[in-house]
């Protein structure tokens, strides 16, 4: 593999003063905006998005490995994504999504108010080397069960809509390879999905069965020509529905 600058992140030196310096010139960044300036670039995409493992990405991708082992977590849950050497950022984008709804199982996927915000990265112990068949091979593993981050817990706002824009259309980075050497720089560190609320989903949970409430009442009192138990029948779903959706909401602070 080409050699990239690595940012020195192994501990509470060096590391996290160059996340501190990033959030600094981030605030800069705001400032010179405002007042006109013009503004930086940033060295890539992945760094865009809050992905911070190298600081300059190779022009070439020559990796010296034809499988590598990345580890993402969510909570304390976690999986291997198995990346091949032929795959481009748009694959590898791809078998994190999917990487992701195994992670969050079908009940989450399709009921949970909750979806990916980030993904951070992570460190992790592990030991991996080369075999002859040029595949990384784990030799020794001391499990993280709630991975620490790397740098800030937070990212802001516009790096969210950045990795979900991505995430989305995966086609945006077809032949590409930031994100590919962003994420098997180090053997080290892994990923870790950030879940934050959803706020179309919220709306939906909350908007669809008043809606279909009211829609009853309306069809019950011109079927049966009684408004009064229309409404009350709607009222009482109503109520019941609110204690369900506050289940859930609950159910979404547990790891399950």
């Amino acid at each position: 593999m080409a050699q990239v600058q690595t940012l020195a992140c192994t501990g509470t030196g060096a590391g996290q003063h160059a996340y501190q310096s990033h959030g600094q010139s981030e605030s800069q960044r705001q400032n010179r905006a405002r007042s006109g300036e013009p503004l930086k670039p940033y060295p890539h995409r992945p760094y865009a998005v809050g992905l911070r493992a190298v600081r300059r990405c190779s022009d070439e991708w020559r990796p010296a490995w034809e499988v590598f082992p990345l580890k993402a977590f969510r909570g304390s849950g976690y999986m291997y994504l198995k990346i091949r050497a032929e795959w481009d950022d748009a694959d590898l984008l791809r078998e994190l999504s999917r990487a992701y709804d195994r992670l969050r199982t079908v009940w989450r996927k399709w009921f949970s108010l909750r979806s990916v915000r980030s993904i951070t990265m992570v460190y992790v112990t592990l030991w991996w080397t080369l075999n002859r068949t040029r595949t990384m091979q784990r030799q020794a593993d001391h499990t993280c069960v709630y991975p620490r981050r790397v740098g800030p817990a937070g990212v802001s706002p516009s790096k969210n809509m950045r990795l979900r824009y991505f995430l989305r259309h995966p086609e945006q980075m077809k032949g590409r390879h930031e994100f590919m050497q962003v994420l098997t720089a180090r053997t080290d560190l892994g990923i870790e999905f950030v879940e934050g609320w959803q706020l179309t989903r919220i709306a939906i949970a909350i908007l669809l069965p008043l809606l279909a409430s009211v829609v009853l009442a309306v069809v019950y009192s011109v079927v049966v020509g009684d408004v009064s138990d229309a409404f009350t029948i709607a009222a009482y779903m109503t109520s019941a529905y609110s204690v369900c959706l506050v289940l859930l909401g609950l159910l979404n602070f547990v790891e399950f």
